[in-house]
């Protein structure tokens, strides 16, 4: 494939996405050897995949919650096969940051590449909503988790000894 056809293809892509096609976005690329394909390409097939498992072709999911771990997990290893590529590129990471935040639904992962997407562009709002999000969830996490053991505890004094002990008289 050369530089033309490439370009059109990446229009199209766009075209595409734009228009919640993902499937016709991830049929396209992989149409073309993998071999052949090239960074950008392999980005933009995580990209499809993750919205298509997200979203849905014309936002079939975009309001039921329902989201494809398998087709997360492969966006994601389509991610990891380009590593070395991206670790310095913000849209490589604005992706990993994306999927993993949806793919492992805990902000951890998600939040040191949406850091570091943030320390690439600065002024990015995209980037900066993400890293807030991140936090916020980390947040929420740290509560829940905080509550739970709270809650544990109370029951834990609160139980009679011969029950704790697993014995019930």
């Amino acid at each position: 494939m050369n530089q033309a056809e490439e370009a059109k293809l990446l229009e199209q892509i766009e075209e595409w996405n734009d228009a919640d096609e993902f499937s016709r976005c991830i049929e396209a690329i992989e149409a073309i050897p993998e071999q052949e394909r090239g960074y950008l390409l392999t980005v933009k097939l995580s990209r499809a995949y993750s919205n298509l498992a997200v979203l849905g072709d014309h936002g079939a999911h975009g309001t039921d919650g329902e989201v494809d771990g398998d087709l997360l997990r492969h966006a994601i290893d389509l991610l990891r096969s380009v590593r070395t590529q991206g670790e310095n590129d913000p849209y490589w990471n604005s992706r990993m940051g994306y999927s993993c935040l949806m793919a492992y639904r805990s902000a951890a992962i998600a939040y040191e590449y949406a850091k570091r997407w943030l320390a690439l562009v600065p002024d990015d709002p995209a980037a900066q909503k993400l890293v807030r999000d991140c936090e916020e969830y980390l947040e929420e996490e740290k509560a829940l988790e905080l509550d739970l053991k709270e809650r544990e505890e109370i029951i834990r004094n609160e139980t009679p000894d011969d029950v704790q002990g697993g014995i019930c008289k």
